[in-house]
């Protein structure tokens, strides 16, 4: 028989609080550790671009949805239905007008085209840059796309999915021919290319950085010339 030990009322209470500190560790497995709630992933800092780029068109074996099949015996071709190649550009289409733009419409893409490029310049009055004065800048047009309506908006993007430029008035869109009073008759010419491929160029690109992106991507281009007068 074991000699029964004393045990003093304040060791009681230590040795019971020391049994339940093991027991609740010993209950407690690694499994059951709570989780700590997940963080997210931080994300790139920096500047979110604000204009949109086009990307290259990738290489297709046959024409893809937005590229304009060859056509035979024919080649590109730009007209208006406001005015003749030579003639005279209607007033609504000048700054002494509604200075909107005037509908265009073309046929005979060359096989292979993914996209097209509009500039209209004046052709009598000349940059620093030795281009002719731009007034009109759009590139980067869908090759399903084969018209261009009357008044087209001055927005960097198209619902056609088109890209307009700057023009050498510092805008977007189109700027309505206006010479000096007096002058001779200013030849406009509006220019349409066919491109292979898209080009990698922001909305609100320059005629120069536009021409620059086109070295190598021309597959054809065509001409319609107006006249205007004040």
């Amino acid at each position: 028989m074991l000699p029964q030990v004393a045990i003093h009322p304040r060791h009681t209470l230590a040795v019971v609080a020391m049994l339940l500190l093991v027991g609740c560790t010993a209950a407690q497995s690694p499994a059951e550790t709570p989780l700590s709630t997940p963080q997210p992933r931080p994300t790139r800092s920096g500047p979110t671009p604000s204009l949109p780029v086009a990307r290259q068109a990738a290489p297709s074996p046959s024409p893809a949805a937005d590229q304009t099949a060859p056509v035979a015996n024919q080649t590109l071709q730009l007209r208006s239905s406001a005015f003749t190649a030579g003639g005279n550009l209607p007033v609504d289409f000048t700054c002494d007008g509604a200075d909107q733009s005037p509908p265009l419409s073309w046929t005979g893409a060359p096989g292979g085209t993914t996209a097209f490029t509009l500039v209209e310049q004046d052709k009598d009055t000349v940059q620093k840059s030795t281009e002719p004065f731009t007034q009109w800048l759009v590139y980067n047009m869908p090759g399903r796309v084969s018209a261009l309506d009357v008044a087209v908006p001055a927005k960097l993007l198209l619902t056609n999915g088109a890209q307009q430029g700057q023009n050498d008035h510092q805008t977007v869109g189109y700027f309505g021919p206006c010479p000096n009073h007096g002058d001779p008759p200013h030849h406009y010419s509006f220019q349409l290319i066919a491109q292979d491929a898209y080009v990698t160029l922001e909305t609100g690109a320059s005629i120069d950085s536009v021409r620059q992106a086109l070295a190598g991507h021309t597959l054809g281009q065509t001409e319609l010339v107006a006249l205007f007068q004040r």
